[in-house]
């Protein structure tokens, strides 16, 4: 996607100069945490679990020597101080971004906040001439990620959008398999989610129950699957037609209370949590409350929950392939299986969400037409690190060694995350109509039958 020639903060430092730079931009010096002249200056806005673990603790543990932390930012200030706490760090605190990136002048923004506003802080942070790296779902609706693709274009900074599932070393092996045209070209997809009763109960516990923050699970669960389909076929979507139902939590019950800690149903509710037990948990979210309000273990039967439980969809891509789609919450079972069905061959794998062995089984099976091979096994095991061994590949590539070539084109750009959301919101305008919706229109962005270099 070419960038145009409009001004940025990058650009009019370096063709101007730093000293002359800063001194017609009048910025503040006296909170700008010095960095080696070696190093990235990385700021974070958003201290909640993920942030301040991957992009807080691990960063500083794992990427020390790459990386200064120059800011933190969070609306709330409890959490934000027990944030900077868990971090480790004496970077300044921010309550309000735009005074953050003026005056630590980071040259990367990572964002870790609500989902919602990733589009404002996407949009701060190019603005501000940072390159962005941005938690999934990089967005949740058409209009905002149109903000974000126009933002792209105008200003001189990279957006990353981090879709871990790329990075797991089986399903690298996957892809590899695919481009090298082992299984032909892909012509159908069977791709089947469950997601545990005690994991989807987190899910409506917190705003991700809400699809005015969280879009949905339709985007903010599945952006991680439509995406991984997306990249498998290098195919962008160009149509849904999807069915969806809440059966389980909000207002499916005839009692509910104010939260977990304030209820009056402990002793029968099956989904009774007591978050008081998890003193971390505790210390970042129930102490923080009476800042801005929100709460972490909120009922999972309150009526404003209006995110589905169960799904499923069809989606169409450019290059002819379909994919048969759908989620699950209604059962114990949390993991996924998956086919990818090709004109020379079959590819599919079954795993766990919290895999107990230490590697993934891909199956393929060959086409007869083509060969007298027989099925066979590939066993991949998963490196250390979570998400099946993906999280370190992913941070070593955003950290470490960012101009190493991604010949599998693991590194996910705007245009990316915007297939991989509209993909969902589809599907949830989709169920709201019922009627298959295109996903041209919806931004200005068209399916492409093969997807464009980012």
């Amino acid at each position: 996607m070419e960038k145009n020639n409009n001004y940025s903060r990058r650009r009019f430092l370096q063709t101007t100069g730093t000293t002359l730079g800063a001194s017609l931009m009048a910025v503040p010096f006296a909170n700008v945490v010095k960095a080696s002249p070696a190093k990235k200056r990385a700021a974070l806005v958003g201290t909640g679990v993920r942030g301040v673990a991957m992009f807080g603790r691990e960063l500083l543990r794992d990427y020390s020597d790459y990386i200064d932390l120059v800011g933190v930012c969070d609306i709330n200030p409890g959490r934000l101080d027990y944030g900077a706490e868990i971090i480790g760090t004496d970077a300044p605190k921010y309550t309000d971004i735009d005074k953050m990136l003026a005056d630590v002048r980071p040259d990367m923004l990572m964002v870790t906040s609500r989902d919602d506003v990733h589009h404002e802080h996407i949009i701060k942070g190019l603005e501000y001439g940072c390159d962005v790296i941005c938690e999934k779902p990089m967005t949740i609706d058409e209009k905002k990620t149109q903000a974000i693709i126009d933002a792209d274009r105008k200003y001189d900074g990279k957006v990353i959008v981090t879709f871990n599932y790329r990075y797991p070393p089986y399903r690298a092996k996957m892809k590899q398999m695919i481009m090298d045209g082992v299984i032909g070209d892909i012509e159908q997809v069977e791709f089947h989610w469950n997601i545990s009763h005690s994991h989807m109960m987190r899910y409506m516990q917190r705003w991700h129950g809400e699809s005015q923050y969280g879009g949905s699970l339709w985007v903010h669960k599945n952006t991680h699957h439509f995406d991984m389909v997306n990249w498998y076929l290098d195919s962008d979507p160009v149509q849904v037609h999807a069915y969806g139902s809440l059966d389980l939590f909000g207002a499916n019950n005839d009692f509910r209370g104010n939260n977990c800690r304030d209820c009056n149903f402990t002793a029968t509710c099956p989904y009774h949590w007591d978050i008081t037990q998890n003193e971390h948990l505790t210390k970042m979210y129930t102490d923080n409350e009476h800042h801005d309000g929100y709460i972490r273990d909120n009922c999972v039967f309150r009526k404003n929950i209006d995110i589905y439980d169960r799904h499923t969809a069809v989606v169409k891509y450019a290059n002819g392939a379909y994919m048969n789609y759908s989620l699950s919450a209604h059962s114990e079972y949390s993991g996924y299986w998956m086919a990818l069905n090709g004109s020379k061959g079959r590819l599919e794998v079954r795993t766990h969400s919290y895999p107990e062995r230490d590697y993934e089984e891909i199956l393929f099976t060959p086409n007869r037409r083509y060969t007298n091979e027989p099925p066979r096994m590939i066993r991949v095991h998963h490196g250390q690190g979570s998400h099946w061994g993906g999280d370190p590949i992913l941070t070593d590539q955003l950290f470490k060694n960012p101009d190493k070539p991604d010949p599998l084109g693991q590194q996910a750009g705007v245009r990316d995350g915007a297939m991989s959301v509209l993909t969902g919101i589809a599907a949830r305008k989709s169920i709201e109509t019922g009627r298959p919706v295109d996903i041209e229109g919806l931004t200005d962005l068209k399916p492409m039958a093969k997807r464009p270099k980012q």
